[in-house]
């Protein structure tokens, strides 16, 4: 019989998500990004949405060693154990969370926030994120009442790129108070060096102070 330690071995190979790559996807999501930020460029005082070419986001692979009863089994002995500590970020000393969310709907991420001196620790986490082309990056920004184009109001926490596995898990220091920059929003950004926002904004939500 095997041992707990292999079974868990066994669940986590079975519940392993592996991203098929799709090349079409990539090359879609590169003319979106383009097109959006000419749009961007043309139209300054309208935010543009970036949304995520369709196409298959990731398959979950089974070995051949156990089948989907002995994983459920395995799953349920384990509740409560190694796999139930969550793998998004969570602190009990956390000040403020939030749960980003794209245009469309295509996915989300969680963000959660502590305080640490003027600025904060801001953690991201998200398996959503489409793996932008080489030398582009996501760009994490808090943003504040009457913010645009023409008068920005927003600090930005830093970039970022998923890994080679499209999850993404993020952790920023950023020398922001929530109470005045209550929006957190992500773009995607083109890499060229121009600190401004580009414009293609992928997920947004407003805090939610603890």
């Amino acid at each position: 019989m095997p041992s707990d330690q292999e079974l868990l071995d066994a669940l986590r190979t079975a519940l392993t998500p592996v991203r098929v790559p799709d090349p079409a996807r990539v090359a879609a999501l590169r003319a979106s990004v383009a097109e959006r930020a000419a749009v961007a460029a043309a139209s300054p005082g309208r935010p543009v949405a970036l949304v995520p070419p369709a196409g298959p986001r990731r398959r979950w692979r089974v070995p051949a060693g156990i089948g989907i009863g002995a994983a459920a089994a395995v799953a349920a002995f384990l509740l409560g154990g190694v796999l139930a500590q969550p793998d998004d970020p969570v602190r009990p000393d956390q000040e403020f969370a939030a749960t980003l969310v794209a245009p469309e709907g295509d996915g989300t991420a969680a963000v959660t926030g502590t305080k640490v001196g003027t600025g904060r620790i801001v953690r991201l986490a998200t398996d959503d994120l489409p793996i932008l082309p080489t030398g582009e990056l996501y760009e994490v920004w808090f943003v504040g009442p009457g913010d645009t184009p023409d008068t920005p109001n927003r600090i930005s926490a830093g970039t970022f790129h998923p890994d080679a596995d499209g999850r993404s898990r993020v952790e920023l220091t950023a020398a922001v108070d929530p109470t005045l920059y209550p929006t957190i929003v992500v773009t995607a950004e083109p890499g060229d060096g121009n600190p401004a926002p580009s414009g293609v904004e992928v997920m947004r939500a407003d805090i939610q102070l603890e």
